[in-house]
């Protein structure tokens, strides 16, 4: 399986939310978010992101307009939209704990999300390059940050 096919199936299974109960790739579970909570409260990172809600019952859909659905042009560009679904549901997540800090479920999807974010992360680096200046990745001389392409050299990723 190439890299691009990789990061497609991983995406396709990991972070749609009717695929949840399937291993990935990464040998990361897919349950991130509780079948339970996800039915009754959360919707999935894949489509939280797309509709700009995690909340199910906070989701308003704006006339008759429907999410787009994001397709990545290659492998790097799948990675960075993983780390960007996660990213969004545990923002999303740390919202609500702010208001409901002792909510243990929420507190433990919270902390697998984190746990799976962390792993991508370091995929990622590992792959392609650092994404903040703060990467373990950029642990030696001459400093890589400065090595790596600028946003607008990047062109087409």
């Amino acid at each position: 399986m190439n890299n691009f096919n990789y990061y497609n199936t991983l995406n396709k299974s990991f972070f749609r939310e009717e695929n949840f109960n399937n291993e990935n790739n990464f040998g990361l579970n897919n349950n991130m978010i509780n079948t339970n909570i996800a039915n009754n409260i959360l919707y999935g990172p894949y489509e939280g992101f797309i509709k700009g809600n995690l909340f199910k019952n906070l989701y308003q859909q704006y006339k008759n307009y429907q999410p787009a659905i994001i397709e990545p042009k290659n492998e790097q560009e799948e990675a960075l939209f993983n780390l960007d679904q996660i990213q969004f549901a545990m923002h999303e997540l740390n919202l609500y704990l702010d208001n409901y800090p002792n909510d243990r479920e929420m507190f433990n999807q919270f902390t697998m999300l984190r746990n799976s974010y962390n792993k991508l992360l370091a995929d990622y680096e590992n792959r392609y390059s650092a994404i903040n200046v703060n990467s373990m990745s950029l642990n030696n001389v001459p400093f890589g940050w400065v090595q790596q392409p600028w946003p607008w050299d990047r062109g087409n990723m």
